[in-house]
């Protein structure tokens, strides 16, 4: 079994988020998390990689170091190239190795050689969400979490977005939060639905 979690209950100021929840995650495959916004999808991503343990229960698997992330929120090193962010995101050093497999991993994102070289101010969100993708995909984390893994995307890139989830989702967990249903049948995802928990002062 991949990462399980139990009795997990997550309050914010007295309001409750999550409450109660149980789920076994399986050690590979797609794992879609849905539900309307503000149901605390992000919220529990943040718990299962480790940011955020101010919660009850248990979450057994996740962690930092064990998980690889992409947000919404892009968080590239502005003074790095797009190519830079994702080695240095996952390497203490840039080698001959690392940088193909970074240029790759680009390419196959849709990336050239000029695209890859500009800073994230020259990028569009596009840009950006690709290249945090890049270094999720890149780690060598047994469990990939995914937030929105194609708001910014046209139709073409967004199919090579999910193609590769569909390549990686057969030899580690991705999880993948998102609004759209129709992506998670695309991708033969499993589901796991929150709904709105709340609970007066």
């Amino acid at each position: 079994m991949g990462i399980r979690i139990k009795n997990l209950t997550k309050a914010f100021d007295w309001v409750i988020k999550i409450s109660e929840l149980n789920y076994d995650f399986p050690d590979f495959g797609v794992v879609a998390i849905l539900g309307e916004s503000g149901v605390g999808k992000t919220t529990l991503a943040r718990m299962i990689c480790g940011l955020d343990t101010d919660y009850s229960g248990t979450i057994e698997g996740g962690g930092l170091g064990k998980v690889a992330v992409a947000f919404q929120e892009y968080r590239l090193f502005p003074a790095l190239s797009g190519l830079d962010n994702v080695i240095f995101a996952n390497y203490d050093k840039k080698t001959e190795d690392n940088v193909k497999e970074a240029r790759e991993m680009l390419s196959e994102l849709g990336f050239n050689d000029y695209e890859m070289a500009l800073k994230p101010k020259a990028l569009s969100g596009g840009m950006k969400q690709r290249i945090s993708l890049a270094r999720a995909f890149m780690n060598s984390a047994k469990t990939i979490i995914l937030d929105e893994a194609t708001k910014e995307l046209d139709v073409e890139l967004k199919q090579r977005v999910l193609d590769l989830i569909s390549q990686e989702a057969k030899k580690r967990l991705i999880i993948l939060i998102t609004h759209d249903e129709n992506e998670a049948a695309r991708l033969g995802a499993s589901i796991l639905r929150l709904s709105s928990v709340t609970q007066p002062k």
